[in-house]
């Protein structure tokens, strides 16, 4: 029984119904917290920025983004609103990891949900689970000697890595996908997570693209996985795993 087993099992029971009212309704608070936020966020530079490239890109339109009319291809629409998510920094906080679990999980949760049909839900239990994930994932990198995250010790942004594995998850549940491929979408998720926060020291507004590209790279993990794409079934423990 590895870790990705755990975690995959864990995601199929939630999504089949071993989820509290209570969880749900606070997914569904996180929900509307982060659409509100990148409400707020849609008339600032990211979002031009990172919707003029959306759009350059074309594709099947599948997916909504907060503040724009029109629909775009979900890995898109998941960079942009996850962009908007974390532009103001004002997303939730869990403490003492230092995560915003919600930046990363809720758009790619809401591009995925609305490309395939989910229903309501599907997708606060698929953000409930994300965000456990995350946290999960970004305890295990706090050190309580240090008083700190070892992540931001080394100077990588732990909302940006563990946001790609929740966001993986969420998107592979909404996609209803088994728990073999849910296992896979999370360890091919591994490998794409990535954030470093020299932007906080010396300046650059690249940080505000770090939940967006991990929404992005969550989705793309559980359409890889969907597809046949595997990956290691030890990511978490191995030797060379996370």
């Amino acid at each position: 029984m590895t870790i990705l087993r755990e975690i995959s099992r864990f995601a199929v029971r939630v999504r089949d119904g071993d989820v509290g009212p209570d969880i749900l309704r606070d997914a569904r608070r996180r929900v509307t917290d982060i659409i509100g936020i990148a409400l707020a966020a849609s008339g600032m530079e990211p979002a031009r920025i990172v919707g003029e490239v959306i759009e350059g890109w074309g594709g099947e339109q599948r997916a909504s983004v907060v503040g724009r009319e029109g629909r775009y291809p979900t890995a898109g629409a998941a960079l942009l609103n996850g962009t908007l998510a974390h532009a103001l920094d004002f997303d939730d906080t869990h403490l003492p990891s230092v995560l915003h679990p919600s930046a990363a999980v809720v758009p790619a949760a809401l591009a995925a949900a609305e490309a395939a049909g989910a229903s309501g839900r599907d997708l606060l239990a698929a953000v409930a689970a994300g965000d456990e994930l995350v946290v999960r994932v970004g305890m295990a990198g706090y050190d309580p000697d240090l008083g700190n995250s070892i992540f931001f010790e080394k100077g990588l942004h732990a909302t940006s890595i563990a946001g790609t594995m929740g966001a993986a998850l969420a998107s592979a549940m909404v996609y209803g996908l088994g728990e073999g491929e849910i296992g896979h979408a999370v360890a091919i998720s591994a490998s794409m997570g990535a954030g470093i926060i020299e932007a906080n020291r010396t300046g650059g507004t690249v940080k505000r693209v770090h939940c967006g590209w991990a929404a992005h790279a969550g989705i793309t993990a559980a359409e890889l996985a969907a597809r046949g794409l595997t990956g290691p079934p030890t990511v978490f423990e191995g030797r060379f795993g996370f």
